[in-house]
């Protein structure tokens, strides 16, 4: 491609970024009861846009609820607002299963419905909200038990994501692959919406951000993302806390159990591959948060082009970290483990006992990763 098509291209995806974001902010301006969800398992850039996006609405008189499936990891529990998490749908009924006890792939688009009172939805009457927002979550499967195909279709929807598998399924879709963060598209909404942000909405963006980037280390991070940072901080967050509580408040168990993943590390062709099994997590008194990070350190490593670690659930499947720092994309082999994610981090879930988890994970690899041109 030559640098003038590059260019063009770079500048349609601007346009169309900038359309998905006014469309949410529409869509977000007419709600005055809104639902957010995010996904199975949070992480920072998770439980910080739903917490920042509930922090922006309710400056404007909203009524919101926050939920996710899972409890807020350990760096995420420290945000403002993270206690009132609950782990019930949009139809105001807690989830079916898990849950957790409360203190109460393509270009950026903005396609289908906007959301209505009607429009083939349920009425207001018949809902809890007029609105339910899913953030950071790549497919509806990515919000678990808070998701049911009745009642997310009984009110508009929105989804506000940055996952290039994402192909939306909201009435509206606000998807910004070239955003380092869904928190980094909210920042774009919040102005959209004319709203100045507080400090604890702008802590919470930028807790995302942080971990998204990984300390803004990831080939994501543009100056865009950087002058969002700056932004936040000049709003009230501190940089310095937000990154100590991310990265550098690790418990001993948690350190252990990274020390087990790399004394299992082996070389698998031009591929690195590890694995958890529930039993370490328990033999080490490590949280299942504990086990999320692992993959970054596993990812330093100089020789494999990609790297994966399993970790066994305790349903018998067991989750997919992939990992990769050269120019290769690991959105295919994700999708052929049932998920989705970015070229350089992305993962999946497949089907125990431990040998047919790794022989999946092998193939996977062997099939659909390659190195770009």
């Amino acid at each position: 491609m030559t640098a003038a098509a590059a260019r063009a291209v770079a500048q349609a995806d601007e346009r169309a970024a900038a359309l998905a974001v006014t469309a949410a902010a529409d869509a977000l301006r007419r709600a005055e009861r809104v639902w957010i969800g995010t996904h199975v398992d949070p992480d920072g850039d998770a439980i910080g846009s739903a917490l920042g996006l509930a922090h922006i609405l309710r400056s404007l008189g909203k009524v919101v609820t926050v939920a996710c499936q899972d409890a807020p990891p350990r760096d995420g529990i420290w945000l403002p607002g993270a206690h009132d998490i609950v782990a019930s749908g949009p139809d105001g009924h807690p989830a079916a299963h898990g849950g957790h006890a409360t203190a109460h792939g393509r270009h950026p688009a903005a396609h289908g419905r906007h959301p209505t009172a009607h429009g083939g939805h349920a009425t207001a009457a018949a809902a809890p909200y007029d609105l339910a927002v899913a953030v950071d979550a790549g497919d509806a499967g990515r919000l678990g038990t808070l998701h049911a195909a009745d009642t997310w279709a009984a009110q508009p929807t929105l989804v506000i994501d940055h996952h290039v598998s994402n192909t939306g399924f909201g009435d509206v879709d606000c998807i910004v692959p070239s955003a380092s963060s869904t928190c980094e598209i909210l920042l774009a909404v919040a102005d959209a919406l004319g709203v100045p942000l507080t400090a604890e909405a702008a802590t919470c963006l930028l807790c995302g951000i942080v971990t998204d980037t990984i300390g803004f280390r990831t080939p994501s991070t543009s100056a865009a993302t950087l002058a969002s940072a700056g932004r936040l901080v000049a709003d009230g967050a501190d940089l310095a806390e937000v990154a100590h509580r991310v990265f550098l408040s690790r418990p001993l168990a948690g350190l252990r159990l990274e020390g087990r993943a790399l004394d299992r590390l082996v070389m698998d062709g031009p591929f690195a591959i590890s694995w958890l099994s529930l039993s370490d997590f328990e033999g080490l008194g490590a949280a299942p948060e504990d086990g999320r990070g692992i993959v970054q350190t596993l990812a330093t490593a100089v020789e494999p082009l990609a790297v994966a670690l399993l970790r066994e659930r305790h349903d018998g499947t067991f989750d997919v970290s992939l990992r990769a720092k050269s120019a290769v994309d690991l959105v295919p082999a994700a999708r052929a483990l049932g998920g989705g994610g970015h070229a350089l981090a992305a993962g999946g879930r497949t089907p125990g006992p431990l040998p047919a988890a790794l022989d999946a994970v092998r193939q996977a690899l062997a099939k659909h990763v390659a190195a770009a041109e």
